[in-house]
């Protein structure tokens, strides 16, 4: 891409220390929809869902780096840490020139059209411009779980619901269900707590309010 900013190659000027405080997450209550709300929902779509979402910061690289002295492949970044100004990631996908030195992570300043920076075992950054940005994704490594209802449609007087668990963005199968409920007998559905008044629903949308949601 490819021109690159050389900075502290030859001196040990302008090195830059890495910080390796962990990625900033944000914890997110989920409790959809409110009690006593009116909603329509499609086939496949959550109907309830209640739980903790844990949130992370990653660098996506959407397309190749061609460096002089280090290439970035394309791929998700875990965040190692971050200071105030600059956001620090894992340099796992960074491939070397023969002779460069080894690379300890990737820096972004938190700067509007920041380059991206390889810093080296020796604290040197080598800057390059690309295709990349920073986004926010369910952490793999926080405690997130999930409760979710999902609408998989109707035949005859029988609508069908299916249950889901998620742990850190992960199904859970174990705990994963499939339950048929006949509304001749009652519009009032319910599964672990959760309990929905069914208004009406066929093979395409249904309607509902929601009476409970899960504990």
């Amino acid at each position: 891409m490819r021109g690159i900013i050389f900075f502290g190659a030859i001196t040990l000027t302008g090195c830059t220390s890495v910080a390796l405080n962990g990625a900033e997450t944000k914890f997110t209550k989920v409790d959809y929809p409110s009690v006593g709300a009116v909603t329509t929902a499609y086939v496949g779509d959550q109907l309830v869902q209640k739980g903790e979402v844990v949130e992370e910061k990653v660098l996506r690289v959407n397309s190749f780096v061609d460096g002089a002295i280090y290439d970035i492949q394309p791929g998700t970044y875990q965040q190692i840490g971050h200071t105030a100004q600059e956001n620090f990631f894992s340099a796992n996908g960074v491939v070397r020139a023969v002779l460069a030195d080894p690379p300890k992570a990737l820096v972004l300043s938190k700067k509007e059209g920041a380059q991206l920076c390889v810093i080296s075992v020796f604290n040197n950054p080598y800057c390059y411009e690309g295709d990349y940005e920073v986004k926010t994704r369910v952490s793999e490594r926080g405690t997130s779980f999930q409760q979710t209802l999902i609408y998989s449609g109707r035949v005859g007087n029988k609508i069908n619901i299916g249950y889901r668990e998620f742990s850190s963005s992960l199904a859970r199968p174990a705990f994963n269900n499939d339950v048929e409920y006949d509304l001749s007998i009652s519009n009032i559905i319910g599964y672990k707590g959760a309990q929905l008044e069914v208004i009406s629903a066929d093979n395409n949308s249904i309607k509902y309010r929601v009476v409970k949601n899960f504990p």
